[in-house]
């Protein structure tokens, strides 16, 4: 059986290899890949600020079912039975659990993290999840997705919504608090959801319209519109207005570095601000380093998570399914062939969230 695979030679240009479908790995699995979605790093990809000269292979929020499981694999990372044909969510990347991070707790900072990606030519070639069919490794974690959460839903959990969670529980959002979320995507939706959730007050910021709507549905209690509240400081006063103050937290999951300089003026004298969004090196933001200083402020920098924290997502996902439209995150889905124009739309802010089916060609 031969399977597909995307791979980003260049700027704004997409191939796809077929191969094989390998065997699985020994303590691993292989996946068909159900739904993959467009996250912000494809975006980056797709213009050329990832992978330079040599490309990249794009993909890693997915979700899919069992194909093959490999020896000695019978349940999941939670200790959840599995079998061939179950729906699973795994992690894109695996952790030591040794290095000095991961015994303190902190496997997203983890020294030693791995993840498999190669060219597509290179076995076992199905390594990224722009792809008909995704390799589980031995360490790698991977969950099985409550029977209540569609694919459509469960997909953006890693890593959107497992990173904002783990942003979140890092600057101890809280009952009562506020806090500013700089950008309405799926990162941005997701965070308002867990913050509504656990009764923070969310003020979301973008310059979309549908998007200002969405974040509405997912929890913001408040939105301010960045083609009416254009500067900075007009920025600043509504959200003082809003609340009475300064942000406890400001969240930055825009992904521009303007939006950067923008959190560190809207928070709070001994705010927090965690800083998701920004991941291109090529981007870069000039900042008065007093601002941090005389402001008090404590910068939480977030790239991916523990694995549990996918675990904690799917539950969440399942729990609050039916309080907020998480099916309506995803508004547009696309055969794997027609990936290049996912990646337009998505480079364009046309969509919240776009999805390939790779199963559907």
């Amino acid at each position: 059986m031969k399977g597909k695979i995307a791979f980003i030679p260049g700027e704004h240009k997409i191939e796809f290899f077929e191969h094989e479908v390998p065997g699985p790995p020994a303590g691993g699995l292989i996946a068909e890949v159900t739904q993959t979605n467009v996250c912000g790093s494809e975006v980056h990809m797709w213009k050329g600020e990832f992978g330079g000269r040599h490309g990249v292979m794009p993909g890693h929020e997915m979700a899919g079912r069992i194909h093959a499981l490999g020896d000695g694999v019978k349940t999941d990372w939670a200790g959840v039975p599995v079998k061939a044909g179950d729906r699973i969510a795994p992690v894109y990347y695996s952790v030591c659990n040794r290095c000095s991070n991961c015994v303190k707790g902190n496997q997203a900072a983890c020294t030693n993290k791995a993840f498999g990606v190669r060219h597509p030519s290179e076995a076992p070639h199905f390594t990224a999840t722009f792809a008909t069919h995704y390799i589980v490794r031995a360490n790698q974690n991977f969950y099985r997705i409550p029977d209540n959460v569609p694919d459509l839903i469960a997909a953006s959990a890693n890593c959107a919504m497992s990173q904002v969670y783990w942003g979140l529980d890092k600057a101890s959002v809280r009952y009562g608090e506020s806090l500013v979320v700089l950008g309405a995507g799926g990162l941005g939706l997701h965070a308002m959801a867990i913050a509504k959730a656990r009764g923070a007050y969310v003020i979301a910021i973008d310059g979309v319209e549908h998007r200002l709507d969405e974040a509405l549905k997912f929890g913001a209690d408040a939105t301010i519109d960045l083609r009416r509240f254009s500067s900075a400081d007009a920025r600043r006063r509504r959200v003082r207005e809003l609340i009475g103050g300064g942000p406890d937290v400001v969240i930055e999951v825009a992904g521009v570095p303007e939006a950067f300089i923008d959190a560190l003026e809207l928070a709070s004298i001994g705010g927090r601000v965690i800083e998701i969004g920004n991941i291109s090196p090529a981007l870069t933001a000039p900042i008065a380093p007093s601002r941090v200083t005389f402001k008090a402020l404590e910068i939480i920098g977030v790239t991916m998570y523990p694995p549990n924290y996918l675990k904690k997502s799917l539950d969440f996902l399942a729990k609050h399914i039916d309080r907020f439209p998480y099916r309506e995150m995803c508004d547009a889905t696309f055969p794997l062939s027609k990936a290049a124009e996912a990646l337009d739309r998505s480079e364009r802010r046309e969509l919240t969230r776009a999805a390939l089916l790779p199963q559907q060609g």
